[in-house]
């Protein structure tokens, strides 16, 4: 990809009436319900929660300023129109799966850092697939790119609310006062599980109860359907986790020689390993265990 202050520049010349054919193919119309952000000359890069196929649209239009977005390239996106329009507002593709590409795309990043554009990067790597994580654990890389660019990091929600697409964009994250990037990482997720939240409580109230793995499953499922380059089976292997970190889920499959697989991918063996989780856990309480 040849980037330069040119193409930068043209593609915020083109991004308002880009934004503009964008709408025209979301499900839903877009709300920015809060912006923290107060642009200061910096180049920006804005990490945003990935929850389904709108969200980067919603977020591009929320933002009213052109962001090259980093992209999964493995997944054949880029032979379709959304990526023909994904070309057009500016993009980054990764291969996710390969060392060199990932490489390589780091330093594209910096690249349109400083010929003054800004990023959009999903730190997740993946869609949230799970029912009950507000934010998946994230990549730290972008503080490697933000370093090296003197650049801003803005966290951004967005969640579907009422049939709208609702947007936050908060305050610069001060990634400065962190000496090691897992503390920055920790930091930065909960600041966006706390955005994350705050949309959460502007839904009708309901009952945790009254809502079922199938409703979730439905959502994920038509979601999914909407989105022939996303399949969760494959996504499943890119979510981001610690080196050698392993879930009791997890752990369990594989005493029972059993593939572990998210809701999205295999709701049924989903189903089994939470059933495998549960037994576990009443086994190690104990029959006098005062743990309710």
């Amino acid at each position: 990809m040849n980037i330069s202050r040119y193409s930068v520049r043209w593609r915020q010349i083109i991004h308002k009436p880009l934004i503009m054919l964008a709408r025209i193919f979301l499900k839903h119309r877009v709300k920015l319900m809060q912006s923290g952000y107060t642009p200061d000359g910096k180049p920006t890069i804005f990490a945003f929660t990935h929850i389904f196929k709108d969200d980067i649209a919603s977020v591009l239009c929320s933002l009213q300023r052109s962001a090259h977005l980093l992209c999964a390239g493995e997944t054949g996106l880029q032979k379709r129109f959304e990526g023909a329009l994904l070309r057009l507002n500016g993009v980054i593709w990764v291969d996710r799966g390969d060392k060199t590409s990932r490489t390589e795309s780091m330093h594209s990043m910096k690249t349109v850092l400083h010929q003054g554009g800004d990023i959009l990067i999903a730190p997740e790597a993946n869609w949230n697939h799970t029912p009950n994580l507000l934010v998946l654990k994230m990549w730290w890389g972008l503080f490697d790119v933000a370093i090296a660019t003197n650049a801003n990091i803005v966290p951004v929600a967005v969640d579907l609310i009422d049939n709208r697409y609702c947007v936050l964009i908060g305050e610069k994250f001060n990634y400065a006062q962190y000496s090691k990037k897992t503390d920055a990482i920790v930091a930065l997720r909960d600041t966006m599980a706390t955005m994350v939240w705050e949309l959460f409580e502007m839904k009708a109230v309901q009952s945790r109860t009254e809502i079922t793995d199938e409703c979730w499953l439905h959502f994920i499922r038509g979601e999914s359907e909407r989105t022939p380059w996303h399949h969760p089976e494959m996504e499943e292997r890119f979510t981001f986790r610690p080196m050698g970190e392993i879930s009791l889920g997890e752990l369990l499959a594989e005493m029972h020689g059993i593939d572990h697989k998210s809701m999205a991918a295999d709701y049924e063996t989903h189903k089994h390993i939470e059933r495998l989780i549960e037994g576990w856990t009443k086994s190690t309480r104990g029959p006098n265990s005062n743990i309710s």
